[in-house]
């Protein structure tokens, strides 16, 4: 494995755009090893992620199908490149038509990605370009549903511009609010992913309004990992005054 440092112009290149970068490899990049290197997108946004989606899918049907009693339920799962929730719905969307062609019971599941890079209309081109690569149509249709920020809150200057949606990467006291008040519940959330998608979960779960892809269902919440980096987020937080100097970093 070669680790290689990038600038920010560099970055952009590679990975900025409408899109989040190309599933394809750059043409000026050379491999470390010609012929034997496998490129894998940022995020993972490539087919050969579609076994860990296969086995994921497989596991919530099985553990809903014994203990949902019927119920409706929304997989929720915070987005980046918004992999994980397209290439799960992908293989929820196989396995629902072949249990119809069997004529087993039929379970209401939806996938419901929470943006936390970008706003829902980037994680719509996201989805529908992986979508698209994968063997897909790109039709709306066929994708997770988007969970977007209420309209009849008041977010604040920075988070207007972002249509409520959180810059990624800055720190931000409504995100150390979830934070602690998500541990003070036991579940530990890192600050990039965890803390942005329960922000919005909390807002829009408290309201239920109809029309939100969450309503009227149990939430399975898919945790996208990251706690390793909670002691340096928390430093951060700390050097832009929004975490009290008394207050030990913790990394529960």
């Amino acid at each position: 494995m070669e680790i290689r440092t990038l600038s920010h112009d560099e970055y952009s290149r590679l990975f900025g755009g409408l899109h989040g970068g190309s599933s394809l490899a750059p043409a000026d990049l050379d491999p470390p090893v010609p012929g034997k290197s496998l490129w894998v997108p940022q995020g993972g946004a490539c087919g050969i992620a579609k076994h860990g989606s296969d086995v994921l899918a497989n596991e919530v049907i099985d553990y809903w199908t014994l203990h949902g009693k019927g119920m409706p339920l929304a997989v929720c799962l915070p987005g980046g490149t918004c992999t994980t929730a397209l290439l799960m719905q992908r293989s929820l969307n196989a396995i629902m038509d072949q249990r119809r062609k069997e004529k087993e019971r039929a379970i209401d599941i939806r996938v419901v990605v929470i943006p936390c890079v970008g706003d829902d209309e980037y994680a719509m081109r996201q989805m529908i370009s992986l979508d698209k690569a994968v063997g897909g149509t790109g039709r709306k249709e066929d994708l997770p549903w988007i969970l977007k920020p209420r309209v009849d809150v008041e977010y604040g200057s920075a988070r207007r511009r972002s249509r409520g949606y959180f810059t990624f990467g800055q720190p931000s006291k409504a995100l150390l609010e979830t934070y602690d008040e998500m541990n003070s519940e036991n579940v530990s959330l890192d600050l990039l992913y965890g803390a942005p998608a329960w922000s919005l979960l909390l807002q829009q779960w408290r309201s239920q309004e109809s029309d939100c892809p969450i309503a009227g269902r149990q939430l399975m919440y898919i945790h996208s990992g990251g706690l390793e980096g909670v002691a340096s987020q928390l430093t951060r937080y700390k050097h832009k005054n929004l975490l009290p100097d008394a207050r030990a970093v913790q990394t529960s």
